[in-house]
């Protein structure tokens, strides 16, 4: 990828960060996530194309791809209607089956893959071996974005969390449980579902 695409790639997905950013806070549009989503979306795999030496999805044919995005599917619909059913959160202002499609499309599917990829950019997946060190980077770059998603969150009330196994503990408004262990999630459940696609057609 050439420096031109690159820095167009970099300035699409800025500009549908600040649109997003702006619907949450300004607009009170709870579709925010959206924009927001696909532009980090585009902006991490991005980074990580450009740093890693293996790129996104490299080697994986039709059928690769197929199981990937499936399967994803299939947890992110799962785990949001537990979520929903155990009662740890809800979308007040989600009322539609347009809703429900651009929630999952954009707001879920979307999300995970480029939380997956800020975790592989934390990784440092140069080699085969992982260090410690790189480990704690990645979580680290998850809860530090987390925080920020939640902060932006708030002014719009995309999602609400309402409550959290373990432990109800909040730091202002902030779930404890959901910002640690619920973002981490977020990014090792597709890292899994990617690194099991890869092992599993080789």
């Amino acid at each position: 990828m050439d420096k031109s695409t690159k820095l167009i790639y970099y300035i699409l997905g800025l500009i549908l960060i600040i649109v997003g950013i702006y619907l949450s806070i300004f607009q009170r549009q709870a579709h925010f996530y959206s924009l927001y989503s696909v532009g980090f979306l585009i902006i991490f795999w991005t980074i990580y194309n450009s740093k890693s030496k293996t790129k996104l999805f490299k080697n994986f044919k039709t059928w690769h791809k197929i199981f990937f995005w499936v399967i994803l599917t299939i947890a992110c619909l799962i785990i949001d209607k537990l979520g929903i059913y155990l009662g740890y959160w809800i979308y007040p202002n989600y009322k539609t089956i347009f809703d429900e499609i651009i929630k999952y499309l954009f707001e879920w599917i979307a999300p995970l893959v480029y939380s997956m990829i800020l975790f592989k950019i934390g990784l440092n997946q140069t080699s085969e071996k992982i260090k410690l060190k790189n480990i704690l980077i990645a979580f680290g770059l998850i809860l530090i974005f987390g925080i920020f998603t939640e902060y932006i969150n708030l002014f719009s009330n995309s999602w609400k969390i309402i409550s959290m196994p373990i432990t109800n503990f909040k730091i202002g408004q902030f779930f404890l449980i959901f910002q640690t262990i619920g973002y981490w999630l977020i990014a090792i459940i597709p890292f899994c579902i990617y690194e099991l696609t890869k092992k599993l057609f080789k």
